[in-house]
């Protein structure tokens, strides 16, 4: 979807760059788009390995925003009922595809039910507003009109509790809390509002109570395995994905890996709380910089409350920045495309009020300089990301022919082209995981172990812990082999296969007490779900134990 969204947003700026009339941004935020653009050039030029496509998603974000607040301010009066209709339209087929991908896989266009839930809980909410008006202005009778909105409600919570989605749910309900705000104070009062939705709150915890201790592991992993300056400075920006298992590893290492807390582990890149994620990554500065932006928010939502009766496409805006900021509190949907551009469309529109409240004619006479800096801004920032959408959708395509080749058995050739793209500017963990893999099935053990150690630094998970150790026992290099099959148990205790990976190790390097201690980890753990694949590991598991009792016993005599 990255290149895709790259082309699209690369090609509204160039349209947006023939009849862009005011300032695109600030002199020091042009000023820095156009050396991130400078730099850009002279990366490719001189093939500086310098990874930039995550700042490059950003950017285009950025100029998403900037176009979605243009389109507004030159369209605000006869927009509106484009938009509802359009909105209408795209629940519509979201939720038809969403029923069609129990059927057909590929329509499947979200990566879980729960992200699904919080997708369609904030659009649903951007045209409440509207429809509540709309109810009472063309429904004379106020009792059906209630009934009307009961009803449309009803069926909003029927979808939403059929996706099982917690943080939809949750970020929909304290939105239509904040909708009906004025009501549910003189009906209820703000104690007993707080007390529900505390119950409410509760409620949803345990309704999936392995997933929320699940996320309770994680935070308790995150507290545990940070260190003291990491608190201030963060372990990096996009680097939880990276670091995350290795802390996950550790604390494992140290803990019974046949607990309950164990089987809730798995390879985890999201911390299922997007502000906390944010903070970890980049400490302090994340914490202030987010501070400040969630207290402008909601010092504008303050300001314009009033207004939101007669503004409903405003009002719809504000119900889904706080349905998904409420939701990203229990899951990740600020690292989810859509989700991402429905956000940013609502703060165009959010911040589009606001600049009704300016003089555009000031904007305008800041001078011709300031002019044409923002139009050439604009159109290399453009040009930067029409070619960085061309870069990625050639990556992905030699990604696809690649994975072809080594599935029809054509080796040779499927090195070759992993060899090509291995290099590229984009920053892709699977592409290197499967050249390492390629390499190593041809016995190239070095070649797969420099690939696979830059693949180390976008993903760490159990699946590259087995191919390093793997590559590490063919070398003769025990010791950090053992490290490596102990890092993938650690990572993921829950999995048979990683620990018989580690059994097998320790029976092929001649190390018995140790494989049969975990010979007899593997025999004694619980089975979750039953499958071919687990009985086989654990008879499999059974014969070399008895070879290796054999083999001892004939020690002794």
């Amino acid at each position: 979807m990255k290149p895709v969204l790259l082309f699209i947003v690369g090609l509204l700026g160039l349209i947006f760059f023939s009849k862009v009339k005011s300032p695109f941004s600030t002199i020091l935020t042009n000023l820095v788009i156009q050396l991130f653009v400078l730099l850009v050039l002279l990366k490719f030029y001189f093939k500086w390995d310098i990874k930039l496509f995550s700042y490059v998603y950003l950017l285009a974000l950025f100029l998403f925003y900037k176009i979605a607040l243009a389109f507004l301010t030159t369209n605000r009066n006869s927009i509106i009922k484009v938009l509802i209709r359009g909105y209408i339209v795209i629940i519509g087929v979201e939720i038809l595809f969403f029923a069609l991908s129990f059927f057909f896989s590929s329509l499947k266009f979200y990566p879980n039910v729960s992200i699904f839930s919080i997708l369609i809980a904030a659009q649903l909410l951007f045209i409440t507003p509207y429809l509540k008006k709309y109810s009472q202005g063309f429904i004379k009778d106020t009792r059906l009109a209630k009934i009307f909105l009961i009803c449309y409600f009803l069926l909003c919570y029927c979808l939403l509790f059929y996706t099982k989605g917690r943080a939809g749910i949750i970020g929909f309900t304290i939105a239509l809390c904040v909708l009906n705000y004025s009501y549910l104070k003189l009906k209820m009062g703000c104690f007993k509002g707080i007390i529900i939705a505390s119950c409410l709150l509760l409620l949803l915890l345990n309704f999936k109570s392995n997933s929320s201790s699940g996320r309770l592991l994680i935070y308790k992993v995150i507290i545990t395995q940070l260190q003291p300056q990491e608190f201030i400075t963060g372990i990096g920006y996009g680097k939880f994905k990276v670091k995350y298992n290795e802390f996950q590893a550790k604390y494992f290492s140290k803990e019974s890996i046949d607990s309950n807390e164990a089987l809730l582990a798995n390879n985890t890149y999201y911390m299922f709380n997007d502000p906390l994620q944010i903070i970890i990554e980049t400490g302090l500065m994340g914490l202030i910089i987010l501070s400040f932006l969630f207290i402008k928010f909601f010092a504008l939502f303050k300001r314009n409350y009033i207004l939101l009766r007669e503004k409903p496409i405003l009002n719809g805006a504000y119900l889904s920045v706080i349905c998904i900021i409420i939701s990203s509190l229990f899951s990740y949907p600020f690292q989810i495309m859509g989700i991402l551009l429905h956000f940013l469309f609502c703060i165009a529109i959010i911040i589009d009020e606001e600049s009704v409240k300016k003089s555009f004619e000031y904007r305008i006479s800041l001078g011709k300089i300031h002019v044409i800096l923002a139009r050439t801004t604009l159109l290399s920032l453009a040009v930067c990301l029409l070619f960085f959408g061309q870069e990625s959708f050639k990556f992905y395509m030699k990604s696809n022919e690649a994975i072809r080749y080594s599935n029809t058995g054509f080796r040779k050739k499927a090195i070759q082209t992993y060899s090509k793209i291995s290099d590229n500017s984009m920053e892709d963990s699977d592409v290197l995981y499967n050249y390492a893999d390629e390499l190593a099935k041809i016995n190239k053990v070095d070649s797969a172990l420099i690939v696979l150690r830059k693949a180390s630094n976008y993903l760490n998970n159990d699946k590259s812990a087995i191919l390093m150790g793997n590559l590490l026992q063919e070398k003769g290099m025990f010791l950090q082999a053992e490290k490596q099959y102990k890092k993938a148990v650690f990572i993921n205790p829950k999995l048979f296969s990683n620990r018989a990976s580690l059994f097998k190790f320790y029976y092929e390097t001649r190390q018995f007490k140790k494989a049969l201690n975990w010979g007899n980890s593997i025999l004694k753990m619980p089975v979750k779900v039953p499958s071919k694949t687990i009985t086989d590991i654990k008879n499999e598991t059974r014969k070399i134990i008895s070879k290796i009792k054999m083999d001892i016993q004939n020690k002794i005599t």
